[in-house]
């Protein structure tokens, strides 16, 4: 990724005047005005610098990290990101193919490392996304309040009537008054409409499928890695076998057997 923001950078004094637009355009998500621009400059970055299988590869792979970014922003500010979400994953597929055509094994088992830790901190990311609501607050409505239910009045005690006795005059009871407990206030709970819901199943479902994907992605690599282990393994036995003597061979063959 530095190597090609360094690689980006140049290209846009080379092509000033429009280098201003192009540095504000580096940061761009879909839907942004200016990330045509990007995209455009990405284009004629691949283009220049992809000039072997091995640079070729490694500038498919960091487009598949600038797509990751973008379905980030978006996710996160609750747009749309399908569309990204598929770019990402076929992204990452045009890198594995790449990486694939690489000849140079020490390279090639490099790049399929780096991919494949690309594709975990993909896989993570999305996770955590999954598992954040997207849901903006603007249309979020509160639920019902219940209203506070007063407590059961205390009835007042009856006041009894004075006996008089001689000449002392009855004192009369105080009278309670009935008192109420109001109980504590409910405070609302923010719950998303209907139409929100279901946007934000879709939302998880398209993601889950991503991974789903990307997942495929990586068993692909771990199986061209294998088969390149044993491919280099071939080799590295011809090698020695091309260094043996007639009368090594048989004894080679014997102990293989054995």
């Amino acid at each position: 990724m530095k190597l090609l923001g360094i690689i980006s950078l140049i290209l846009t004094i080379v092509l000033f005047p429009p280098a201003a637009l192009a540095v504000i355009s580096n940061n761009a998500a879909p839907g942004d005005a200016t990330y045509p621009i990007k995209r455009g400059l990405e284009d004629v970055i691949y283009a220049v610098a992809s000039l072997t299988p091995t640079s070729k590869a490694w500038f498919a792979a960091a487009r598949s990290d600038r797509r990751f970014q973008e379905v980030t922003v978006l996710i996160t500010e609750g747009k749309q990101a399908k569309e990204t979400l598929n770019e990402l994953v076929v992204q990452t597929d045009i890198a594995a193919g790449q990486i694939n055509q690489i000849t140079d094994q020490k390279q090639k088992e490099q790049l399929i490392n780096q991919l494949s830790q690309s594709i975990e901190k993909y896989d993570q990311g999305l996770q955590q996304l999954t598992a954040k609501p997207s849901i903006p607050p603007a249309v979020l409505q509160p639920a019902i309040t219940p209203s506070p239910t007063p407590s059961a009045e205390t009835i007042p005690s009856p006041t009894p009537k004075a006996t008089p006795v001689a000449t002392v005059r009855p004192t009369p009871l105080p009278t309670v008054q009935p008192t109420s407990t109001p109980l504590p206030t409910v405070e609302p709970t923010p719950r998303p409409n209907r139409q929100e819901e279901e946007k934000e199943k879709q939302r998880r479902k398209e993601i889950e499928e991503a991974r789903k994907r990307l997942e495929e992605i990586k068993k692909k690599l771990e199986e061209e890695r294998q088969r390149s282990q044993k491919q280099d393994n071939r080799q590295e036995t011809r090698k020695e076998d091309s260094n043996l003597t007639p009368k090594e061979h048989p004894d080679k063959i014997r102990k293989e057997k054995q």
